[in-house]
């Protein structure tokens, strides 16, 4: 097949790499794919304004990026803007790639402009919904009054370009049904992130990765990692960081990662007098060797955003790592409260405290729910979700012939 990954994501679109699901989402497929020898084009920002249009970029014999010319995203500052100029080169990619399918990562400039280049030349397009609404909203804030207006426009946008394709791909049940009951009509397949179980893996802590991202030893720690922007919802887990340490002298924050509240969310710490419970780790490769050890330090994994599945939490999960995660969205799937961690109210720092407290102070809790966790990521093997995903290419093609 000859495939064209549309993305507003990725890991080279960027000077400040955001740690994004979608970004790993885009990486692992088009290296998939690439290995089984398909030809795949990835369509995505530029880190800079280019003087042309477009900058290509060949990762291996079946692996090409294309860059389009952008501008920094208002809202993110580790996300891209793709310039005008650089979406109306998009027909001529396509035309010199002929592509058999296209495939969506959300509904923004770059898949618009692939989606409808693809429609004029009958070409099928798949497009993956990797959120609910709630991560649109977060950023909504700007239009004051006008957010609901706004976000409902959004939301209409949303269904009405899903629906020109012709299949859509969701990570959970919960996303899928939400998705139907807003209004998408095409077909829609359920088709988890997946996780690298062989990496990702329960074992010991070791002292060297403690003393190369200077994190104190002798600490019972939660671990957060992902993007610190404003829909992943931070400013929940720091509010409750007063009741946690009142709790459990010992409990010790670690956030993994970057983003464009980094400094509104560290003001927040010092304001509540809980920075000394925190280590701000940065940016970690999702490709580094130590992102699996730093997830083998923690007693529990947090996840306080409205999430369509979330590859950390997956990840923490085959790690061994109980999760406590906002009673909403994908993450009610995973986490099944009681099982494989617990659930508090969205938004709620009192009941995240309380659904998180009992692990720090309970070893065993937290080692038999870490053993319930772990069992259900096996249930998301990343090469299963890698394979479904090649063979709904498959069945589109076939469908559209």
């Amino acid at each position: 097949m000859r495939v064209i990954l549309a993305t507003e994501s990725y890991r080279f679109s960027s000077s400040k790499p955001p740690f994004s699901g979608v970004t790993v989402f885009v990486d692992r497929l088009a290296g998939y794919l690439a290995a089984k020898g398909h030809q795949v084009m990835i369509i995505a920002p530029a880190p800079d304004f280019l003087e042309g249009s477009v900058s290509e970029q060949k990762i291996s014999d079946n692996l090409l990026v294309e860059y389009l010319s952008s501008w920094p995203n208002p809202f993110r500052s580790s996300s891209r803007t793709v310039a005008p100029f650089g979406l109306a080169a998009v027909k001529k990619l396509m035309d010199g790639f002929r592509p058999e399918i296209v495939h969506l990562q959300d509904s923004a400039g770059i898949g618009v402009a692939v989606l409808r280049a693809a429609k004029k030349r009958g070409i099928p397009a798949v497009i993956t919904s990797h959120s609910y609404l709630e991560f649109v909203s977060s950023y909504l804030r700007f239009f004051g009054p006008l957010d609901k207006m706004v976000g409902k426009a959004v939301l209409d946008h949303i269904v009405r370009v899903s629906n020109e394709c012709d299949a859509l791909t969701a990570p959970t049940r919960d996303l899928s049904r939400t998705l139907r009951r807003s209004g998408v009509s095409t077909k829609i397949y359920t088709v988890s992130n997946g996780v690298e179980l062989q990496r990702f893996f329960p074992g010991p802590t070791e002292k060297s990765i403690l003393t190369k991202y200077n994190l104190p030893a002798g600490k019972r720690m939660i671990f957060y990692v992902g993007r610190l922007d404003k829909d992943k919802s931070l400013e929940t887990v720091l509010k409750a960081a007063p009741l946690i340490t009142a709790a459990c002298k010992k409990a010790h924050f670690v956030f993994v990662g970057e983003g464009s509240s980094r400094e509104e969310y560290v003001e927040i710490a010092d304001d509540l007098g809980v920075a000394k419970h925190i280590s701000w780790v940065g940016h970690v490769a999702h490709g580094s060797e130590d992102l699996p050890k730093l997830y083998r330090l923690a007693r529990v994994f947090i996840m306080p955003s409205v999430e369509g599945q979330s590859i950390a939490a997956l990840e923490a999960m085959a790690s061994g790592l109980p999760v406590v995660a906002a009673n909403a969205g994908g993450l009610r799937e995973l986490v099944k409260d009681g099982r494989a961690g617990a659930l508090f109210k969205y938004g709620d720092p009192k009941s995240l405290s309380a659904a998180l407290v009992p692990f720090l102070l309970d070893k065993n809790k937290a080692v038999e729910c870490g053993k319930r966790s772990r069992a259900e990521a096996l249930n998301h093997d990343l090469e299963k979700s890698l394979a479904q995903m090649e063979n709904i290419y498959e069945a589109v093609i076939k469908q559209n012939q």
